[in-house]
């Protein structure tokens, strides 16, 4: 049965560790793998040997943010101690990092983001090969930056060619993957760099997803969701409310009481039920404008 992962403890360098994983389809080395509730994601893996590994891709765990020696079959039942890279530069083992068992979402926005993998993997997402191609194609004069007009441009282009599907090329959807690379996952400046360009993929991946539920739910076609608009699509994507329980999480989701949901909304709620050892900072800035007049700049 599958289950999920919690690791906590880990302070310092490489905190982003925290967090919980949940377990994905495939395995590695007839091990299972888990991949972190986030939008860029982390991985629990088996390196086949001797070693238990949290790294940004599965691979042969050569690169990773933390291991620990063991030969069996989960990471929860080790003896030993995660280890980790300090301030230093040295690699020390953390008493404090503890990995426990816990069980299965059944949340359908946790299992939407578990099942991206293999659609990811189909595009191109995680192959570096393919990233480093379509980085060069991207950024054409070789100055190592792009702009969200760049960006647009290579999505219209792969979607028209018909190397993406067209669910892939929506502005909204675009505007947010952008500004939550250039003011989470980036460094606050108005451009993407070649460092920030996979999370900038994976962010269009996971935001036009969303978009597509977000239309299904707007049966209005008005780009905002009202209450009984909310309750009709949270029942059809299996989350059964109460007229009191839709009304109340319709509530916090409504952020300045207006009645209705916006899509930058939709995604903090999403973003609360899938990532919620998150910082809802992230949203609230977002939300309540800060920043945004850059992004609106480039858009123009």
């Amino acid at each position: 049965m599958a289950t999920s992962l919690k690791i906590m403890g880990r302070s310092g360098r490489y905190w982003h560790i925290n967090g919980t994983y949940d377990q994905m389809s495939n395995t590695h080395h007839e091990r299972p793998v888990w991949v972190k509730r986030d939008v860029v994601p982390l991985y629990i893996f088996h390196t086949g040997k001797t070693r238990w590994v949290i790294s940004k891709r599965v691979d042969d765990g050569s690169k990773c943010y933390a291991y620990v020696q063991d030969t069996g079959y989960s990471p929860t039942k080790i003896s030993g101690h995660w280890c980790c890279v300090d301030s230093d530069g040295q690699w020390r083992a953390d008493p404090s990092v503890m990995c426990s068992p816990m069980p299965a979402s059944n949340d359908p926005f946790v299992q939407l983001r578990t099942s991206l993998e293999s659609e990811m993997e189909q595009y191109g997402f995680n192959n570096m090969d393919k990233l480093r191609q379509l980085w060069k194609r991207l950024d054409f004069n070789g100055n190592n930056i792009v702009s969200l007009a760049e960006i647009d441009k290579l999505v219209v282009e792969m979607v028209a060619g018909g190397m993406w599907p067209s669910w892939l090329n929506n502005k909204p959807a675009l505007m947010r993957a952008y500004k939550k690379t250039i003011l989470k996952d980036g460094d606050g400046d108005d451009w993407v760099t070649k460092r920030e360009f996979h999370n900038l993929l994976l962010n269009i991946f996971w935001f036009n997803k969303l978009w597509q539920i977000f239309e299904v739910v707007d049966s209005g076609d008005d780009r905002r969701i009202d209450v009984n608009e909310f309750i009709r699509g949270m029942s059809q994507l299996g989350l059964h409310l109460s007229p009191a329980e839709a009304q109340e999480q319709f509530s916090k989701i409504d952020s300045n009481h207006g009645g209705q949901v916006l899509f930058v909304e939709f995604c903090a709620y999403v973003r609360g039920r899938v990532h919620p050892d998150g910082n809802p900072s992230f949203d609230a800035d977002i939300m309540s404008g800060e920043k945004c007049n850059k992004a609106r700049a480039l858009w123009r």
